[in-house]
């Protein structure tokens, strides 16, 4: 936990006893009373909410390389190698590609000691320069995971310090450039927490590919 979160967590609290306050003041009809309270409320969730954008959009972008960890506390998630082909499987479940799948290899790690752990709200994307959004495609990795080549699911039951590996599809227009992935795990809290990198307007964290 970072001071940030506990900056959230004492905002929360404060924000619920104040409105425990109006909600009394309003039920003794101590209308001059409530609207203090509520005026008080409103101004330190403005200061918050500018300090949160603020500080989003002047936070400088973290770009991690391949092999490199992106974690969350004790969840880590690196990418290990892209590979591009035209076309998943063989026939009848050939799937060919709109445009060229990226099989991206990630390998999924615990720096857990003693607990097992899952991310079942992982998920993962692509990025390209112009900020295009590309998510997994559906029908490639049915296709290679019915070829027993796509791995564990992102979601997964980690043991103490293990580990596995996961290829995710995805279907990427030709000419595209300068790929990156992103991972998020859970938007909520972090969305509200100053400095995060999932905060609001905050730019994600990427792991760039290396170009084919």
């Amino acid at each position: 936990m970072t001071i940030f979160d506990g900056v959230l967590i004492l905002a929360v609290l404060g924000s619920l006893l104040a409105l425990g306050a109006v909600g009394y003041f309003l039920v003794r009809r101590q209308w001059r009373r409530a609207k203090r309270v509520l005026l008080a409320l409103a101004s330190v969730l403005v200061v918050y909410a500018a300090v949160l954008v603020s500080v989003a959009l002047v936070s400088p972008q973290q770009v991690l390389a391949l092999h490199e960890d992106r974690c969350f506390d004790d969840w880590c998630l690196s990418v290990e190698q892209v590979v591009q082909q035209p076309a998943i499987g063989s026939a009848p479940m050939l799937v060919r590609a709109q445009g060229v799948f990226d099989l991206v290899t990630v390998r999924v790690s615990s720096r857990a000691r003693r607990a097992s752990q899952r991310a079942l709200d992982a998920q993962v994307y692509l990025l390209d320069a112009q900020g295009q959004h590309f998510d997994p495609n559906p029908a490639g990795q049915q296709a290679l995971d019915a070829s027993g080549q796509g791995g564990q699911p992102l979601d997964s039951e980690l043991a103490p310090l293990g580990s596995f590996t996961r290829t995710v599809v995805f279907d990427v227009p030709k000419g595209v450039s300068s790929l990156a992935l992103v991972v998020t795990h859970g938007l909520f809290p972090d969305v509200l927490v100053i400095g995060s990198d999932q905060s609001f307007l905050h730019k994600p964290t990427i792991i760039q590919l290396p170009s084919p």
